[in-house]
């Protein structure tokens, strides 16, 4: 049987494979390998340079990634982001940045020579109307984030352009069913993110207890894991805050896992900010910086609990699904698609509202002195992880390929210039 060919316009920003990190970067790769075990689709990746990529190509036969030079453009963007602000004041409506247009030229490139099935754009709704111009086939964008909803500039033209949404979850499609859109819609299809579970594997009391020993911790502290980017919109702020407001906080440590950005030791205000706090605290706090993506679930075994006191539409948060599959009990913020992937059995979801601080904080002090509560939770936790596994992300992936390509095309557009300069 023909296998459908699947072109991928990565963002640029990092390269695939994930050697630099990055949550969808991370995920294609996922995808990638699983296709190479079960070999139904042929993917191609159009992604900035590494030096990773020849060898990558080498040993995968049924993906083949584009290596292309990008250029960096600080004035050009600071204008852009500039002008974004500008519009988004005036207009209310929000646009963001098409920072590597190296990458449609490249695909434009290859697609001269080389048909393909369907060409899907991951998480950059902007470039469609450019992509549209060169390309007649199938087209999709695959929304990671909240970036097509009422308020993105343009929502109609692009949902013109488009065949299909893909989407890491139903929050998202919904949101971009907010939009007023008086014609046929695009396809709609959700395919939850998922993990090698071989990797997130729950720690045997004799891991956990030599792990945590390496940090000095003691079999009868608590530790409170932060896992992500240390971002403002991650909340790490907002888990000092509550930790702060507790009355008990003997034998408790925070490990925070992350930088300020993938694959960074830099750091800005806000790390400095969060760095304050910790140093307020009377508990022990650890920074461990970036650390690679194979290693963070050495980290995790050390955890009594996972906290994502996220406070921005979080779509597959991968920390919480992460320490899930290892049995770890969460708090999270309920927004997004957030409980689209953590059940209440198995976490506490807290609302994020005006008593969000106060609730988070209860829900730690609930679960950091109820050791008998953590345990139900992670037993919870456990029987439901195969739901996170990466085949069946795979599987409802390669669904969602063929019933979009088997689908006839939405409608005829008209082409558009396209500058690449």
């Amino acid at each position: 049987m023909k296998k459908h060919r699947v072109l991928f316009l990565t963002y640029g920003k990092l390269p695939i494979p994930a050697v630099k990190g990055g949550a969808i970067e991370t995920l294609i790769d996922s995808l990638i390998e699983e296709n190479e075990q079960r070999q139904e689709l042929e993917l191609i990746v159009v992604s900035s340079a590494d030096s990773a990529i020849p060898s990558f190509n080498q040993t995968h036969q049924f993906s083949q990634v584009i290596s292309v030079q990008t250029k960096e453009r600080p004035i050009w963007w600071f204008h852009q982001k500039c002008w974004n602000k500008a519009t988004h004041i005036v207009t209310g409506k929000r646009t963001n940045l098409i920072p590597y247009p190296e990458l449609m030229y490249t695909a434009k490139c290859y697609l001269e020579e080389n048909p393909v099935d369907c060409l899907i754009d991951l998480n950059c709704p902007e470039r469609i109307p450019v992509v549209r111009s060169f390309f007649s086939g199938k087209l999709g964008v695959y929304l990671h984030n909240d970036y097509l909803n009422p308020q993105t500039m343009g929502a109609n033209k692009l949902l013109d352009h488009l065949d299909g949404v893909f989407s890491v979850c139903d929050f998202l499609n919904d949101r971009v069913r907010e939009i007023e859109y008086p014609d046929d819609w695009p396809a709609f299809y959700r395919v939850n993110n998922g993990i090698s579970l071989e990797a997130y594997l729950p720690a045997t009391p004799e891991e956990k207890q030599e792990i945590r020993a390496q940090w000095k911790y003691t079999e009868s502290d608590c530790v409170i894991v932060f896992s992500g980017r240390v971002t403002e919109t991650k909340g790490l702020h907002l888990l000092f805050e509550a930790l702060n407001r507790l009355d008990s906080l003997e034998n408790v440590k925070v490990l925070v896992l992350g930088g300020t950005t993938y694959s960074s030791a830099k750091t800005d205000r806000y790390f400095e900010k969060v760095i304050s706090q910790a140093e307020q605290l009377p508990i022990d706090v650890r920074f461990t910086g970036y650390i690679e993506k194979q290693q963070i679930p050495h980290y995790l075994k050390a955890a009594d609990i996972c906290a994502v006191p996220s406070i921005f539409h979080e779509t597959c948060c991968l920390s919480a699904v992460e320490a899930q599959a290892m049995g770890i009990p969460v708090i999270a913020t309920r927004i997004g698609g957030i409980p689209e992937y953590i059940s209440e059995k198995s976490a506490r979801l807290i609302e994020y509202d005006a008593q969000f601080l106060e609730n988070f904080a209860e829900a730690l002090d609930q679960l950091i002195h109820d050791e008998k509560l953590r345990q139900q939770l992670s037993e919870e936790a456990l029987n439901k992880r195969t739901r996170h596994s990466k085949e069946r992300y795979y599987n409802e992936f390669v669904k969602s390929i063929k019933q979009f390509v088997e689908k006839g095309r939405k409608k005829e557009t008209e082409d558009e210039t396209i500058n690449f300069n």
